[in-house]
């Protein structure tokens, strides 16, 4: 009988420290989370947000995509969508493969750079006229209605055929869906 109890009061204590434990490592946790800084948001305009690495030889693809991020950095949505966006995406034409692209997202600024930067976190192969599809299809409800029209049903296919290749989904959806989100038409 005594042995019991005291097994038992050892039991109570152990719980007892390891909820003591926990609370004091969420405290910590929550305390260390409220000091880390923000991103470093630049002060300029979109002009000032879109670096060029190697401007003269930024293929006919790179130019596009500056002109596209520079006027969707003009609405506050996209800003903070910007701000938030950690990743580097790798865009390859399959039929011009002089033509890929990388862009590199983080602390507020896009770095785009003409070929495939080493190890990006996505890397999308496909022909132009499929990327053009894609930058139409819009985020979320707008991309499942999209999805259901004969033109969102061609990319499906596209994509299931090898057509279109999106290389580092499964390991960065969240970041694939916060870029399509920037890259869409209209409010993030």
């Amino acid at each position: 009988m005594a042995r019991e109890k005291r097994k038992k009061s050892k039991i109570r204590r152990l719980v007892r420290w390891l909820v003591i434990g926990g609370g004091i490592a969420y405290v910590v946790y929550a305390i260390s989370e409220r000091q880390k800084p923000g991103p470093c948001v630049p002060a300029g305009g979109p002009d000032e947000r879109v670096l060029v690495k190697d401007e003269e030889n930024l293929s006919g693809l790179g130019l596009i995509m500056r002109s596209l991020v520079t006027g969707l950095l003009e609405e506050p949505a996209k800003i903070e969508l910007l701000n938030g966006l950690n990743l580097s995406v790798a865009i390859e034409p399959r039929e011009q493969p002089e033509t890929a692209i990388t862009m590199t997202f983080s602390d507020g600024y896009i770095v785009l750079e003409p070929g495939v930067a080493p190890s990006p976190d996505i890397r999308i192969l496909c022909d132009i006229e499929v990327l053009m599809q894609m930058a139409g299809m819009g985020s979320g409800l707008d991309a499942m209605k999209f999805m259901a029209t004969p033109e969102g049903k061609e990319l499906a296919g596209k994509f299931y055929s090898g057509e279109l290749r999106i290389e580092g989904l499964m390991a960065h959806p969240v970041g694939m869906m916060k870029f399509t989100r920037f890259l869409s038409q209209g409010p993030g």
